[in-house]
């Protein structure tokens, strides 16, 4: 793996696909076409510049985390979602509760696939990693405000409980480092 500061832009020869380019995700949604993208304050939040595609129909938005919440509210929430989802795709039948998957480890058990992971691993709040958080801290605050303040006012985006998942956005504007 090359170092997490040659990351910062597009992806790159060695980059084994990661790269900070990819947490533009709020670009690639800017493309459905559900927002009206005519103000400078909405394009000023877009990095890539990327052009509108032929509006497509309406959106489910979810943040990962939504898929398996648990604990006080987290299991009444799971199920409000799957019923949200249920409704949203006009199923009959009630959606499971989506099964917690977890690979890590799996693999283990081979030396070279250990071994392999082992060299890959990075813990991002170590300070010679601050400057590929820096890039992706900044990819989160503008990807939380373009998607709260302009993709949410779209008629044709859904989400499972709104303010919930408002705050999960918020949560993305500060740095998971306790050290910053």
């Amino acid at each position: 793996m090359l170092p997490t500061s040659d990351l910062t832009r597009g992806c790159i020869s060695g980059s084994q696909g990661v790269c900070a380019w990819r947490a533009n995700f709020h670009d690639f949604l800017s493309r459905l076409g559900k927002t009206p993208m005519s103000s400078a304050s909405e394009k000023e939040l877009l990095q890539l510049g990327l052009d509108k595609h032929a509006k497509v129909g309406p959106v489910f938005l979810y943040e990962v985390s939504q898929l398996s919440e648990s604990g006080s509210d987290g299991g009444v929430r799971s199920a409000q979602f799957r019923t949200d989802l249920k409704q949203f795709l006009g199923l009959q039948k009630e959606i499971p509760p989506f099964p917690l998957v977890d690979t890590s480890g799996r693999f283990d058990f081979l030396p070279v696939v250990k071994n392999q992971v082992d060299r890959n691993k990075i813990d991002i709040c170590q300070p010679q990693h601050d400057i590929i958080r820096d890039v992706l801290m900044e990819k989160a605050t503008l990807a939380s405000t373009w998607i709260r303040k302009y993709f949410l006012q779209s008629d044709e985006v859904f989400v499972s409980s709104r303010e919930h998942f408002e705050l999960i956005l918020e949560s993305w504007m500060h740095d998971p480092c306790p050290r910053r």
